[in-house]
């Protein structure tokens, strides 16, 4: 995918297509509720999305806004695919990517309720066979650091390992091969992994999955009748999103992504029910009479747990991580975010919690700053003008969200290689990832691989002398470099990694 575009031309069409879509399918949809539009804090509010879904070529998304216990505003806009006819509307399903970790610290909270586990006892007292790289972070570590990401795996580390066909036990056991980024509990640092390990904590003393406890827990007692923890809720029927990558005319369609790691990206919702789940957030875990958590629990969630640096709109260098969620502050007001991102979806949710409102957007479109434009215009709704353009700034971070896809681009004195595709072709084994089957291509610059069980694809490209370049379909994924070693008969014995760590060669 490319961020470019090829066409002023293409662009035009792409951006009145879109236009098209979102005027006709937003405001008029009967299934859309919420008080008017034009009354108060919203006034305008219609308009402003409407605009900003176009800007950011975004096809389709549902907003839903919480003041003092009720859902003030709950609306789709544009369609649920493009080049389709179906519009969204507050019922489509939609993956909440990310947003599922907030969705899980509450899940956990309510074990934490009823005395099943500790936010810090260490993970190990629940899973006896639990185990990380660094020997003390697996002896200690707590609920409470992974859900901060404070354990010192680092940003997006081992993610893969979802992908590859695993059972959840298996890849229990294979994260304890993962190399630490920092030391344990010495920075923030972003880790599905964690959460992954703290879903499976959740999960033993309830006896039943990360999944099941969610629903019965969270899910079903909220009446969110539509939502679940399961990937498989988004097909139940025919009302859910595609998921959507790209800009002007490489706009298109894209398959969704199962999240790797279940508790840290799973849940599929739709924006009534979110806005259900608001309600029990903003009204200290207690909705229509029924407390689902305990107020001292919904403060521990909030409560900062480390200190992550710049957050929100204004960058406040205070900003922290809390259980499944961040906090930061907006002209003097505390306020509680967390967002989400999965291949083709983006999402975010936002609470205040001492005014009693809260926001959900969720987008199918990935790589979009469009729920943080909703965002900033709901903060200066209502908390007040930042007199800063912040509209402008996100028109610039998504600039930098482009940047950061751009495919690496081979070196142009690029040496040749010592080793032939031939003789590189083979299984390779790692601790941590398993097996990885190397196949010749269509031609020496290119090979096919498999990995893991169920050998997930991917290509590798030669580099530079004996570094070959590895890829994946899904941009999600992270590419990687591996460099061919040979012993001094000249046979490749294997491989080492910066991002995949060291594999060692079985068979030719």
């Amino acid at each position: 995918m490319s961020s470019h575009f090829k066409g002023f031309a293409s662009i035009m069409l792409v951006t009145a297509l879109l236009a098209g879509m979102i005027l006709c399918a937003g405001c008029s949809d009967t299934q859309n509720s919420g008080t008017p539009a034009d009354n108060g804090s919203l006034a305008g509010f219609d308009e402003f999305v409407t605009e900003k879904m176009t800007e950011y070529e975004v096809p389709g998304a549902v907003i839903g806004i919480i003041e003092d216990n009720e859902a003030v505003y709950l609306k789709g806009f544009g369609v649920r695919e493009l080049g389709k006819p179906e519009t969204v509307d507050p019922d489509t399903r939609f993956q909440i990517a990310s947003v599922s970790k907030f969705v899980t610290g509450t899940a956990i909270g309510t074990l934490v309720d009823e005395g099943k586990l500790d936010w810090d006892t260490p993970v190990v007292n629940y899973l006896p066979d639990f185990a990380l790289k660094d020997e003390y972070a697996g002896k200690h570590a707590t609920i409470r650091d992974l859900l901060a990401h404070r354990s010192g795996l680092g940003p997006y580390d081992g993610d893969l390992l979802g992908r590859l066909g695993y059972s959840d036990s298996d890849i229990l056991y294979r994260l304890r091969f993962l190399t630490p980024a920092a030391s344990f509990r010495e920075k923030y640092l972003y880790s599905n992994a964690g959460y992954f390990i703290a879903g499976e904590a959740a999960a033993e003393v309830d006896n039943r999955s990360w999944e099941e406890l969610t629903d019965a827990r969270i899910l079903i007692p909220l009446g969110m009748t539509r939502s679940g923890a399961d990937h498989d809720t988004m097909y139940l029927d025919e009302n859910h999103v595609a998921g959507h990558q790209g800009s002007g005319d490489e706009l298109r369609v894209m398959a969704l992504e199962e999240a790797g790691f279940p508790a840290a990206g799973q849940v599929v919702s739709t924006g009534r029910d979110m806005t259900q789940w608001l309600r029990m957030m903003l009204n200290e875990g207690s909705i229509d009479g029924k407390e689902i958590l305990k107020p001292g629990t919904i403060q521990q969630i909030y409560a900062a747990s480390l200190v992550a640096g710049p957050s929100g709109p204004l960058s406040d260098p205070n900003g922290a991580v809390g259980l499944g969620c961040d906090s930061y502050n907006f002209l003097g007001e505390r306020i509680i975010e967390k967002n989400g991102a999965l291949d083709g979806v983006r999402s975010i949710v936002i609470l205040i919690p001492d005014k009693n409102v809260g926001l959900v957007v969720i987008a199918n479109k990935q790589l979009t700053v469009f729920p943080e434009a909703v965002r900033d215009e709901f903060l200066e709704r209502y908390v007040g003008s930042s007199r800063i353009d912040l509209q402008a700034r996100e028109k610039a971070n998504q600039q930098g969200w482009y940047s950061l896809i751009k495919t690496a681009e081979r070196p142009a004195d690029a040496g040749p290689a010592s080793i032939d595709a031939l003789k590189i072709a083979g299984t390779y084994t790692s601790e941590l990832y398993g097996t990885m089957i190397l196949e010749e291509g269509p031609d020496t610059t290119d090979m096919a691989v498999g990995i893991g069980p169920n050998q997930y694809p991917a290509t590798l490209t030669h580099w530079t002398d004996d570094t070959w370049y590895l890829t994946f379909p899904n941009p999600d994924d992270s590419p990687g470099f591996l460099t061919f070693i040979t012993s001094s008969n000249g046979q490749v014995t294997g491989f080492s990694s910066p991002e995949f760590g060291p594999f060692s060669r079985t068979t030719v």
